[in-house]
């Protein structure tokens, strides 16, 4: 492990294990979350190793009212893209010197961006997902990736903090 990032519970892994030789396209989906964090700790020691990473963040976007030009959607979705843009920014600040080496991405779609599509079309052999408390699966894009995709899909929790 790479001194000064962290630990990251990986779960729910799909394909080997993180020492299993796997692929050398890395997609790391990012979000502001202590899991998204640890999602973009564990592709930063991917790197280290060699392997090429690619972070990503989404911006759903709202489909226009079939009634007519409501006009509300426009600046709905041009915020919901400005903050995809401001979590990347943020992905390069935790990054560090790493991510000179990284690719960056905001994946637009409506009303979910196309992610599984994506990552088939960039050749990526494993996903780096934040973890969901909560939620069936632990985020709602495993299992559309599981589903369509040969990638590996990895669910990481933040690191549990010590008393």
């Amino acid at each position: 492990m790479t001194p000064g990032l962290g630990a990251a519970l990986v779960e729910d892994s799909i394909g080997g294990g993180p020492t299993s030789g796997g692929p050398g396209r890395v997609a790391v989906v990012f979000e502001r979350s202590d899991a998204g964090a640890a999602a973009l700790r564990e592709g930063a020691e991917l790197a280290n190793a060699g392997r090429e990473l690619s972070v990503v963040t989404l911006a759903p976007q709202a489909r226009a009212p079939l009634w007519g030009r409501a006009g509300g959607t426009g600046p709905y979705n041009i915020a919901i893209k400005e903050e995809a843009e401001l979590e990347l920014r943020e992905a390069r600040d935790i990054l560090g010197s790493i991510a000179s080496r990284a690719t960056f991405n905001v994946l637009v779609g409506s009303p979910q961006p196309p992610l599984a599509s994506w990552v088939t079309e960039h050749g990526f052999g494993l996903v780096l997902l934040p973890h969901h408390r909560l939620t069936p699966g632990g985020n709602p894009f495993a299992r559309s990736l599981r589903k369509e995709t040969s990638a590996e899909v990895r669910l990481v929790r933040p690191a549990q903090r010590r008393s």
